[in-house]
């Protein structure tokens, strides 16, 4: 799966835009006080100012869409008893972004460590792409390349990233060391072409046995695909909290 858009970051890329000078936090971004009582119902309404204000990109700031997400590549390798398959998937697109519900923000962050919580609901998420795979089980081998939709619905899902900060030269910044999310899929269904590129019946039973069985393949490439969010969440992160100091994007004012 195509990793979920990082809303609050993608609202911070906007002031990197415009780094020409002293960035302006307060123009783009609503602040908040890290060591405010309130501060959860700060960073509630921080990102979902944010979330409708972005969907479609800020061209004249550089700032790309969230909705859709566009992934170049992402490549798995899974393993599992006599089970071996290799797939690259390209031009993964998610759509579905922009209906999202953020219910709550908690932030628990000081001189020492840095955690926040986004808690979310999406009612739809699709992804899109292209995929090459080889596999196989046993003796048998398996060489596809096509075309792959995936539609799922009600997801419930927290974005939880884990940080600390660090002194450099006379600013302090926060260095992002992990990203984890594991979204709760009330129902998935999948689509894939060219899985026998000699045999569309024999294709289309392969979709059918995915989609009657796609809590258990959901769980087993979940790994998978947090490993990828991991690398895209830390990544993301970092190229903002370790630009902009920790007290101008959280400040301590008490």
């Amino acid at each position: 799966m195509a990793p979920k858009i990082l809303i609050y970051f993608v609202i911070l890329n906007v002031i990197l835009c415009c780094c020409q000078g002293k960035i302006d936090v307060d123009k783009y971004l609503k602040t908040c006080d890290r060591t405010s009582p309130e501060v959860n119902e700060c960073m509630l309404e921080a990102v979902v100012d944010g979330l409708q204000r972005l969907c479609d990109g800020v061209p004249e700031l550089g700032v790309p869409p969230i909705d859709p997400y566009h992934q170049e590549e992402i490549k798995v390798d899974y393993k599992n008893n006599q089970i071996v398959a290799k797939m690259v998937m390209k031009n993964v697109y998610v759509y579905g972004m922009k209906n999202a519900k953020i219910h709550d923000a908690r932030l628990k962050a000081d001189e020492d460590r840095f955690h926040l919580e986004i808690d979310l609901t999406s009612p739809k998420i699709v992804v899109t792409g292209d995929y090459h795979g080889e596999g196989r089980f046993n003796a048998y081998k398996v060489n596809a390349t096509g075309q792959f939709n995936t539609t799922m619905h009600d997801l419930v899902y927290t974005w939880k990233l884990d940080g600390k900060p660090e002194k450099r030269g006379d600013d302090t910044f926060v260095k992002i060391t992990s990203f984890y999310m594991r979204p709760d899929v009330g129902e998935l269904h999948t689509h894939a072409s060219g899985i026998f590129p000699d045999n569309p019946e024999l294709t289309e039973l392969a979709n059918s046995f995915a989609n009657q069985n796609w809590r258990i393949m959901y769980r087993e490439m979940l790994p998978y695909a947090q490993a990828n969010w991991n690398k895209i969440g830390v990544r993301v992160a970092n190229k903002i909290f370790l630009k902009i100091p920790y007290n101008e994007l959280f400040p301590a004012k008490l």
